[in-house]
């Protein structure tokens, strides 16, 4: 797949997002973020992940029981209930080498409630600033991308109806951003029915845990897996309010 702009060929990303939802006090922010990749490279990373379902799962079929899904893998419930410690250790080392890859791009959006001055419309900012984040990014490798989420009901129209309002209109900011290399809609399809979903959920939660200091032993190892695995340097991201602001957004 390759966009046109202008009568010239150019090079079309597939940006793959999960959320970490807020649910204080054990989570104090909500976190939307994961995965962009080149089209042309879709087939491969698929590959990869089909390889590890095959060693995992003995199937490559998309349904919940073959799903790696970050949060499941941490504390080996769903599909790794009753998986060893060390077993899960390793699935996890094998995606996030996976998410590792050179040239696939990493990103998220990290929102924190408590630094609010002014009340926000939480999951509705990190959209917004998700799809300015991607949109610059975008426009300065001189491409275009669409997005895929995580099919949740709630969420589907209002992402729908704010990004074609944000490519019409701008971002909602005082100093909104024009929306001009996001195209078409955002597409939605159940975590379990995409390997892409699931290696962006995979990536995002293994974020988000690492950036909670816990003295454990177990949430150690998994911090050390982490870590080795490269994939905390990311492409883009935000983390907003970094502290108590009367600012609104930039």
């Amino acid at each position: 797949m390759e966009g046109v702009r202008g009568g010239v060929g150019v090079e079309v990303f597939l940006f793959y997002y999960d959320e970490v939802k807020l649910h204080p006090p054990n989570q104090k922010s909500f976190w939307l973020g994961g995965i962009g990749v080149r089209e042309e490279l879709v087939l491969d990373l698929e590959e990869q992940i089909g390889v590890l379902a095959d060693d995992v799962f003995k199937s490559r079929k998309l349904e919940r029981g073959t799903e790696f899904h970050g949060k499941e893998i941490f504390f080996g419930k769903g599909a790794f209930k009753g998986r060893k410690f060390e077993d899960r250790l390793l699935i996890l080392e094998r995606l996030l080498g996976i998410c590792a890859a050179p040239g696939l791009v990493r990103f998220f959006i990290r929102i924190n409630p408590e630094n609010y001055v002014v009340r926000q419309e939480t999951e509705s900012v990190a959209f917004m600033m998700l799809v300015e984040q991607i949109d610059e990014f975008l426009k300065k490798q001189g491409s275009l991308g669409m997005i895929f989420g995580d099919f949740d009901d709630p969420a589907i129209g209002p992402s729908v109806a704010a990004l074609s309002a944000y490519r019409k209109d701008g971002t909602q900011w005082r100093n909104g951003r024009k929306i001009g290399n996001i195209i078409d809609t955002v597409h939605f399809a159940k975590s379990h029915h995409s390997r892409l979903i699931q290696l962006a959920d995979v990536f995002l939660y293994a974020k988000q845990f690492y950036s909670y200091y816990d003295e454990n032993t177990w949430r150690q190892r998994f911090n050390e897996v982490i870590a080795a695995s490269g994939v905390l340097k990311c492409t883009f991201a935000k983390n907003w309010p970094s502290s108590k602001s009367w600012q609104r957004g930039t």
